[in-house]
């Protein structure tokens, strides 16, 4: 048994920086990950990182392909996919490399590969790739190990070649015809990028709109701006099969009464994703988790055992890169500078990285109702947004819910070229208590798109 101060189980956004910080503060600290190819974590290697690579090479595309509307011809265009791959593979492993070089330069600081799991109250073991097991026990631990992608039970699938989000990243070859289950941010983004790239792309759901959480307006814009550019969606449909003939693939599902089939040469199944908890063995150190498996927390992200804390995905919420970065905030601070962080009133962004953007922070229309709150909704079309008629860019949806009692912003939605970046703005504002009237008003540079606030806001009366 191997006494430490600080043990961490996973090196993703939050357990990097956890480790490093505790270990310069004098913390004899040991950071545990599954394997060296994930060290970083989830963004790193299989998430934001590489599929943000290929999102943008698919838009390079995309933009040479339409270039027509600036009066400018591209005869024929290609792609060596081969060369766009390994592009996106020497960015994550420059990533990683990078993570642990820090790691390994941070004194007080060891890094075990190896799977981890509790075997009592505050000790942890762990199956080391080599074989060997070895034990550590500490008065602090802190659980990072995340999410993994969820699947489907669907009849004959596992006579079927398919992919999930990780596995669809490392294709060498460009799908002739995508399918894609699910609707959700990772299936847009992944299914407009394969369709820039030439694929032919359907998307099938069972939810009667794509982004289930978001409101009714935002998800219909970004559908027919999708729709638009060539995607297919098929919504409210039950699958019931899955069959595959040589290359050829057919899904069968119901939909208005009435059975349909669509035939593709590849699928993906994106639903969602699953807590990583599963493998813990929590209950040898009596953790809570709840009814899907996520490890319970208080606003301080204390689990119900003394010293034990969970942070990112693994605890369920918003599972966003950001979100995990700032848990490590809040418990660091607690911890080492006796603050009284929490993750109480925190104000939330998330981006939608489809082309346009969803850019998103706060409260939606549909929550604020269900908060039964005294709200105001402001909202204009794309048509008025200058900069993106002056740059032949598409834009949705913007939209701000203010309350009419304090005059302050609630939350926005702004679907639009860099519209994460717009929705930041927005949440600068929220974090500052600046009044929405004033965003009326306030100097932006002209032509930016930032300066379309001013024609959001002045929609208030």
């Amino acid at each position: 048994m191997i006494q430490k101060d600080a043990i961490i189980i996973g090196s993703g956004q939050a357990g990097n920086p956890l480790a490093i910080k505790l270990s310069a503060a004098g913390w004899k600290t040991v950071l545990i990950e599954k394997s060296e190819e994930m060290l970083g974590g989830v963004c790193v290697n299989v998430g934001c990182t590489p599929s943000k690579i290929l999102i943008a090479s698919a838009k390079v595309m995309h933009t040479i392909k339409t270039s027509e509307k600036h009066g400018i011809a591209v005869p024929e265009v290609s792609i060596d996919f081969e060369a766009t791959q390994k592009r996106k593979e020497k960015i994550v492993e420059d990533s990683r490399k990078g993570v642990k070089k820090n790691l390994e330069e941070a004194g007080n600081l060891d890094l075990i590969f190896g799977t981890a799991s509790f075997s009592g109250e505050k000790t942890i073991s762990v199956q080391q790739e080599n074989g060997e097991t070895v034990e550590f026990t500490a008065p602090h631990i802190f659980i990072n190990a995340g999410c993994r992608p969820a699947t489907l039970e669907i009849d004959s699938l596992n006579n079927v070649k398919w992919y999930d989000s990780t596995g669809i990243l490392e294709l060498r070859e460009i799908p002739e015809k995508l399918i894609v289950i699910g609707s959700g941010y990772i299936g847009l983004e992944l299914g407009q990028m394969y369709s820039r790239f030439g694929s032919e792309v359907v998307i099938v759901d069972k939810a009667s709109q794509i982004m289930s959480n978001e409101d009714e307006d935002i998800a219909a814009s970004l559908q027919e701006i999708l729709e638009e550019e060539g995607l297919n969606f098929h919504l409210n449909a039950e699958i019931e099969k899955v069959e595959q003939n040589g290359q050829e693939i057919t899904l069968t599902f119901s939909k208005d009464h009435q059975q349909k089939q669509i035939k593709g040469t590849h699928l993906l199944i994106v639903p969602g994703r699953k807590s990583n908890a599963d493998s813990l063995k929590l209950e040898n150190a009596g953790i809570k988790a709840d009814e899907k498996g996520y490890i319970k927390v208080n606003s301080k992200l204390e689990t119900n055992v003394d010293g034990v804390y969970a942070l990112g995905d693994i605890k369920g919420g918003p599972q966003f890169t950001h979100i995990a970065y700032n848990d490590y905030v809040i418990v660091s601070d607690n911890i080492l500078d006796e603050k009284t962080g929490s993750t109480e009133g925190r104000i939330i962004p998330y981006t939608v990285f489809t082309d346009p953007q969803v850019g998103r922070v706060g409260l939606s229309e549909k929550e604020a109702t269900e908060k039964k709150l005294n709200f105001s909704v402001i909202k204009i079309e794309g048509k008025r947004i200058t900069r993106g008629l002056e740059s032949a860019e598409i834009q949705g949806i913007w939209k701000a819910v203010v309350d009419q009692d304090s005059g302050k912003i609630l939350g926005a939605a702004i679907i639009g070229t860099e519209g994460g970046e717009m929705a930041s703005i927005i949440q600068m504002a929220m974090t500052g208590n600046i009044p929405a009237k004033d965003l009326q008003t306030f100097i932006f540079s002209h032509p930016t798109y930032s300066e379309s606030l001013n024609t959001l806001f002045d929609e208030l009366e």
